[in-house]
């Protein structure tokens, strides 16, 4: 069955979504969530949610899905067992650390990869699979036929998004609110700064995104294999938690559901399909005043979809009323076991007018106000006979109580914390250089870098010292991971041996074309735990996340090589649609076969220019200010490598002098989050 998952940032939202007639509910903690501004559930609330959830037969799952630093690892180990303990049915999960230490924990407990993972294509799901996740949210950017293939190569549940707002970037890759504000995404704390007015040209609010809605797509045979169907939205108000959670009942149903409704509750100038259906056209869209009028419209009744409890548990009930006997009782619910009632109750001889199968029937049939509804209901009643409508009230309240669901009970696992690591002081700093253009990759294969992070479609057979090469896959894998696949077993087979993963996804590739897998800072480890993960992955070595302070960074126990970014324009967010051509990626910079970048633009509020890179199948955007450590040669030395990442650079030769004479460049620069950290 395709289930309903509803968000709940409340209480109030919680028994919106239940009486709309949802299947399951996702809620946040006080901590670690990923919209940490919502209301969330303290632990005393969310033991009763939990409860309240379970006597409906309604799934709830917890939301720990931001990254962890090492100092918070305690206190998220404290939120597992508390998660653990209420009897909650899975945790979403983007952390890899987290991750293990909800597996240390509780192993038993499911655990759910977050879309914030990026695992957006086979490789990316069956990665993990072997991490023990039981179900992969899959982000929203994906068309119906790239989800149809993943879902028709891969064991695990997936979940996908099928009503709500729509982020820009591909989920887990976007730095902007951290980099523009220190306030990180991946840490709860997005500050949207994608719905300001970034302009190209005449256009104006190019990345800011319409809401997406497939919900009328929920039967499509495609969707099938789907095991949950997603709306996005714990900051949202009950009432559209409601109508959301209406709209899909129906659509599955096959009945007609109230689009004008649903869209006017909330929108950003409408609702959209067009990642969906693959087109990335018309999706551009800010809240204006006639979407704020439309949801004072759309409210008006809305709360007659919720005001009743949502009856959906079938019960097939039988009684047995029988002269000089109690009465016995007995229900089934479901799938369960049949439940018997012994009663103490001994009918009477009627003295009016006695009771037959038709009027005990039609006691036992009145469950309002229950989850439950009759799916049959017998009756065996010896003639002459009388029991009181109070009585078969009450049989029919234990038979309901009977009939409750219970949360699952778990072992609970005390785990030692991993200590920090005292930073060593290397003898010289070890650069790396991370190239985008072809004349980067030849300055840099004549320079003294270790290893060169190079785009697959930069690299031949013909291309020299191929044993100091990194090689990059595209890093959206979705629609091009068959002929990536292809591509690395060519150039392993030319001498190649090493590949850089943004992704699980991409370590899982690497690892099936025969490379050593080298981690990138899309990887966002930001934890020991995480590190250590990706060393038991198979990772080589691992590029820290820069969402942090260099000094926490260097702190962190690592068994691999860890290294950090310490030049270059960092990205912003990485999105599968251009918001310069203002629909799909141009694809002139072919991500597998090179090619010239088609170049270009944004500009924001105060006239910034943002650069744009085509990748392909993807764009990113990059911060206007270059990160520049050169001058901090003390605090590089703190780690076991440094990246000197090229992108819209031209002399690398003279970027490497300054960092190797530890001088600091001229013109307008940024640190970073190195010094002042992200929240």
């Amino acid at each position: 069955m395709n289930e309903i998952l509803a968000p709940c940032g409340s209480f109030e939202s919680l028994f919106a979504a239940l009486n709309a007639g949802t299947d399951a509910v996702y809620v946040g903690m006080k901590r670690f969530s990923a919209r940490k501004n919502a209301e969330n559930f303290s632990d005393e609330e969310l033991k009763t949610a939990t409860e309240e959830c379970h006597k409906r037969g309604v799934k709830i799952y917890v939301a720990l899905n931001t990254l962890v630093y090492d100092r918070e690892l305690g206190e998220f180990a404290e939120c597992i067992k508390t998660t653990a303990k209420c009897g909650v049915d899975g945790l979403i999960i983007q952390d890899l650390g987290a991750a293990a230490l909800a597996k240390a924990i509780c192993p038993d407990l499911p655990r759910h990869a977050s879309t914030q993972m990026t695992l957006n294509s086979v490789c990316g799901v069956k990665a993990a699979e072997k991490l023990g996740f039981c179900r992969v949210v899959i982000g929203r950017e994906l068309s119906e036929c790239e989800i149809k293939h993943i879902s028709d190569n891969t064991n695990a549940e997936l979940e996908i998004f099928v009503h709500g707002a729509l982020c820009v970037c591909v989920s887990g890759q976007c730095y902007m609110s951290s980099l523009f504000g220190g306030r990180s995404g991946n840490r709860g704390l997005c500050a949207q700064p994608c719905r300001l007015d970034f302009s190209c040209g005449d256009r104006h609010n190019v990345i800011s995104l319409k809401d997406q809605s497939i919900i009328k797509h929920l039967r499509d045979p495609k969707l099938s294999q789907i095991a949950s169907y997603k709306i996005e939205g714990r900051m949202k108000r009950p009432e559209y938690v409601a109508c959301a959670v209406n709209a899909c009942r129906c659509s599955l149903d096959n009945k007609p559901y109230d689009f004008e409704r649903l869209s006017g509750i909330f929108s950003r100038g409408g609702l959209t399909e067009s990642y969906f259906d693959g087109s990335m056209r018309d999706m551009n869209g800010i809240r204006g005043k006639e979407d704020v009028e439309n949801s004072s419209t759309a409210l008006k009744g809305i709360k007659e979809l919720y005001k009743n409890e949502f009856q959906r548990i079938p019960l097939d009930i039988s009684v047995e009323i029988k002269r000089d006997k109690n009465i016995v009782c007995k229900v089934k619910c479901g799938n369960e076991n049949e439940h018997v009632l012994n009663s103490d109750i001994l009918p009477e001889i009627a003295v009016g007018k006695p009771i037959d199968e038709k009027s005990v029937c039609e006691r036992m049939c009145k469950l309002g106000g229950t989850p439950f509804y009759a799916q049959s209901v017998s009756a065996d009643v010896d003639k002459g006979l009388y029991v009181s409508a109070a009585a078969l009230n009450d049989l029919r309240r234990k038979l309901c109580d009977m009939c409750y669901g219970k949360s699952p009970v778990y072992t609970v696992r005390d785990y030692a914390l991993p200590v920090k690591d005292v930073p060593k002081t290397q003898d010289h700093v070890q650069y790396r250089a991370e190239v985008s253009t072809k004349e980067q990759l030849e300055q840099a294969l004549k320079l003294d870098f270790s290893l060169i992070y190079a785009p697959i479609g930069l690299l031949d057979e013909n291309t020299p010292d191929k044993d100091k090469i990194v090689v990059i896959p595209p890093l959206v894998l979705t629609d091009c991971e068959e002929k990536c696949a292809e591509k690395l077993r060519i150039l392993r087979n030319a001498g190649y041996d090493k590949g850089l993963a943004h992704t699980l996804g991409h370590a899982e590739l690497l690892k099936e074309c025969g490379f050593s897998v080298l981690g990138g800072y899309r990887m966002n480890i930001l934890n020991s735990l995480s590190a250590k993960e990706c060393a038991d992955f198979g990772f080589s070595d691992i590029t820290l996340s820069f969402e942090s302070t260099a000094a926490e960074l260097a702190e962190i126990n690592s068994p691999i090589p860890k290294g950090i970014v310490a030049f270059g324009r960092l990205p912003l967010m990485l999105t599968r649609r251009c918001p310069i051509a203002d629909g799909k990626p141009c694809g002139r910079k072919n991500a597998l076969n090179g090619g010239k970048d088609c170049g270009g633009s944004l500009k924001d509020r105060l006239g910034n220019d943002i650069p744009v890179l085509c990748g392909g199948n993807c764009v990113e955007l990059l911060n206007p200010d270059t990160l520049v450590l050169s001058d901090k040669a003390e605090l590089l030395r703190k780690f076991d490598f440094i990246v000197l990442k090229f992108t819209t650079e031209r002399n690398v030769s003279e970027i490497l002098k300054i960092h190797q004479n530890g001088n600091k460049p001229d013109g307008k620069i940024t640190r970073g989050l190195y010094f002042r950290g992200a929240e």
